[in-house]
């Protein structure tokens, strides 16, 4: 479904975004005001039939398609609403897969497991490309050979996945090279942070095991929970590979408490940390919204007072943009800008810059409404 959504949008949008004579187009507005809105394809193709003047089925009256906020719905708003509906799709998958291949054997296995759990994928691929002569076991001296002797071995890989946080679960795939993972898994496992995803090692090899691999890779980094992998050889049937995907208890994950935040007109959505300071404000919240009247400081943050106290989990924090923090254990403090300082980390603001955070929080003084997602 997520690939079609993709390619409906491709051919949906491809000729007007970035097409001047038609964004120049002034189009008077239906007024909306919706907010928490899910866009799907069919509201693309609402909004793309408004702009051609052509009839829709659906009355469009109360529809919120002014995505820019200019009070007109034009080429803007649609290329905005095929750049939302992306990021859903992309977002719609807790799962990756990735793995190292070299002579396909794992790929193959890999593209099963794709296909069985309808995950993302990531190939590792490594920036000096693997020769046949490069993992020739019968040479001593061969690249392979030498990085698997030096623990110490890394590869550099390719085209580095930009990040992994969004999934809760990898599965992690590679070739058995002398009893273990090739180097440049410790490669790939070093440049990111595992310590709350769920990892699931599955190899392949002529006849070595995988237990050397997975006592290295749980030695190697932080990992949040490691399940128990499987090897399998160059021949395994795909329902072999499905029997095995079906018997995996993976834990699910706790979701994310969400608390939202009603500022000058907008709303923003935060998530909050796992403590109990965090805890007692959602218990606060519990009993309605919280209103409270915030001032500026040092041009770094806004702050005010919270109705009760709560528990406090002071620790040494360099705040970050967006960051919730709480101070003395009553003042509410929402950082747009950097600090460094003694304090309770809360929790922090979703999917918004430091630019769209000052612009929205102002310079002067502001009213907050705090209510839970």
């Amino acid at each position: 479904m997520k690939h079609a959504i993709i390619s409906l949008f491709t051919a949906v949008t491809a000729a007007f975004c970035g097409c001047s004579g038609f964004a120049s187009t002034n189009i008077a507005s239906v007024k909306t005001s919706g907010t928490d809105y899910t866009y799907t394809a069919q509201d693309a193709v609402n909004l793309q039939d408004f702009l051609l003047a052509k009839p829709t089925e659906e009355n469009l009256k109360d529809k919120p398609y002014d995505l820019n906020g200019d009070d007109i719905w034009d080429i803007f708003d649609l290329c905005l609403m095929r750049r939302e509906i992306m990021n859903q799709s992309k977002n719609d998958t807790d799962t990756i897969v990735v793995y190292f291949s070299r002579t396909n054997n794992t790929k193959k296995v890999a593209e099963y497991i794709i296909e069985l759990t309808d995950a993302d994928s990531y190939e590792i691929e490594a920036a000096i490309p693997y020769t046949d002569d490069d993992i020739e076991y019968t040479n001593s001296s061969c690249r392979a050979n030498k990085e698997q002797g030096d623990k110490t071995a890394r590869p550099e890989i390719a085209e580095p996945i930009e990040s992994i946080d969004s999934y809760d679960v990898v599965y992690l795939g590679y070739p058995i090279w002398w009893g273990e993972e090739p180097r440049i898994i410790d490669t790939f496992l070093e440049s990111y942070d595992f310590s709350d995803k769920i990892v699931i090692p599955f190899c392949t090899s002529a006849s070595s095991g995988n237990a050397a691999s997975e006592k290295n890779i749980a030695d190697l980094v932080p990992i949040g929970n490691l399940l128990e992998g499987k090897r399998f050889s160059a021949n395994t049937s795909k329902e072999s590979i499905e029997d095995w995907v079906n018997s995996l208890k993976i834990p699910e994950k706790e979701a994310d408490t969400k608390m939202k935040i009603n500022v000058n007109g907008h709303t923003l959505t935060a998530t909050l940390e796992e403590n109990s300071s965090a805890d007692a404000l959602v218990k606060l919240l519990e009993n309605g919204p919280v209103t409270i009247d915030m001032s500026d400081y040092s041009n770094f943050e806004k702050v005010g007072e919270l109705p009760q106290e709560l528990p406090r989990n002071d620790e040494q924090l360099d705040t970050d943009c967006g960051d919730l923090i709480l101070y003395l254990g009553n003042r509410f403090v929402i950082y747009y800008d950097k600090n460094s300082w003694s304090f309770t980390k809360l929790g922090h603001i979703d999917d918004v810059t430091q630019e769209e955070l000052k612009s929205i929080l102002g310079d002067d003084n502001v009213t907050v409404e705090l209510s839970l997602y």
